[in-house]
């Protein structure tokens, strides 16, 4: 077994920004509509390789087709295979409880289907996914599945709770992937970091007061006829591969201060930034919701 572990200082956001901007983005979803030229947003603007092939616009039931034409080849470089169409599909929409959606994957790599649940999307507590993957030529190795949960009440409970307070009994962020050799295990815990000395941004309720203290740690654990070797192997690369996590996740933790910092997008302009992106996207790249 190995276990990796790492803590960094990241800068604080806003709950009430991000809440405000989860539900103006669905509220940009639930705006569009569709019909024999496609999927239409409120103002008339066509969502490109969007189409809804059954049952009723976002409702349980309703399953799109995303198609995505392959990317001109380059001078001396022979064309692309056309890229399979993606298949998603609703399982539920009620902003009040929650939304799931399902996407199915077929492509020539990859066989399987990815699911996600928000709970109570207009004030967002929560998040599960769920994967399957499998190569369809075979193999007992080519296989992997996973999950995972963000707690979002707990992450905000967690990251308001007073000094010295105890931590939850579970962190609130946790994933599992599972492969015919072993498995891995990730967690993220928070809770203000300090005093609460630094501040993000100049946009206090964008970025939020004080910063967070972030603790990651993975576990990974081989199958039981694997542990031996397994065991070898993390010993003798044990500090380039601590080396290695340790660094990314101060990349990941320096890119995030940067962006808050720079300081957030209005939900105005966040809601004209997707807006944008849905017509100009390359098709394919997202899903309706």
């Amino acid at each position: 077994m190995a276990r990796l572990q790492h803590t960094v200082t990241v800068a604080a956001l806003d709950r009430s920004w991000f809440e405000e901007c989860a539900a103006l983005l669905l509220d940009v979803v639930e705006s569009t509509r569709t019909g024999p030229d496609g999927t239409l947003l409120e103002g008339g603007e066509p969502v490109p390789g969007v189409r809804l092939v059954k049952g009723r616009h976002l409702r349980a039931g309703a399953r799109y087709t995303v198609t995505q034409d392959p990317a001109p080849p380059t001078p001396g470089e022979a064309p692309q295979a056309p890229v399979e169409t993606l298949t998603i599909g609703i399982r539920e929409w009620r902003r009040s409880t929650a939304i799931a959606v399902e996407q199915r994957v077929a492509s020539a790599d990859a066989v399987g289907r990815v699911t996600l649940r928000l709970r109570t999307p207009d004030r967002p507590s929560g998040l599960e996914a769920r994967c399957t993957l499998r190569d369809p030529a075979g193999g007992f190795l080519r296989r992997i599945s996973g999950r995972a949960r963000i707690d979002l009440a707990a992450w905000w409970a967690a990251v308001a709770a007073p000094a010295g307070a105890l931590p939850a009994a579970r962190p609130p962020v946790s994933a599992r992937a599972r492969h015919p050799l072993g498995r891995a295990d990730l967690s993220i815990a928070v809770r203000p970091a300090g005093d609460g000395a630094r501040k993000a941004g100049t946009d206090g309720r964008k970025a939020g007061a004080g910063a967070w203290e972030v603790g990651v740690t993975v576990t990974v654990r081989g199958r039981a006829l694997l542990r031996p070797p397994a065991a070898l192997v993390l010993l003798l690369f044990r500090v380039p591969l601590k080396r290695a996590f340790r660094q990314g996740i101060d990349e990941t933790a320096a890119r995030w201060n940067e962006v808050v910092e720079a300081g957030l997008p209005s939900p105005e302009e966040l809601r004209a930034e997707f807006t944008e992106a849905v017509v100009t996207r390359n098709p394919g790249e997202a899903g309706p919701g």
